[in-house]
């Protein structure tokens, strides 16, 4: 699911009661949609946890993350975690981190194509 509709569906799970907490990696939408508690990373798309295989820093993270559940400034406020990624974004790191991923998950990418 992309940010926004994450964000909607959390909104719609905390008017009935239960506490919710988005973590992402694209802040602009995260500030637009308004989601009662998110969390920022400065992550590629798909590795808000942090790299594969890195057991010790995604617990770290998920605690971080889980904090905010009861320290959050107010509703639509986006915490920002201290957390820097490896290297920086380029296209080329992004093919190659969806790739690796894929091959990860002996998936295969989809090609989308609209309905006619």
């Amino acid at each position: 699911m992309d940010h926004q509709s994450v964000g909607l569906i959390a909104r719609k799970i905390e008017e009935s009661g239960i506490a919710t907490l988005c973590l992402g990696s694209c802040r602009d939408i995260m500030a637009q949609v308004h989601s009662p508690r998110s969390v920022f990373l400065d992550y590629p798309l798909g590795r808000q946890c942090g790299p594969p295989h890195n057991a010790d820093l995604q617990r770290r993270i998920l605690r971080d993350s889980l904090t905010v559940l009861t320290s959050a400034a107010g509703p639509g406020a986006v915490a920002d975690l201290v957390y820097k990624w490896s290297e920086p974004f380029t296209w080329e790191t992004h093919c190659r981190d969806i790739e690796e991923m894929l091959r990860e998950e002996n998936a295969s990418n989809r090609v989308w194509f609209p309905k006619a």
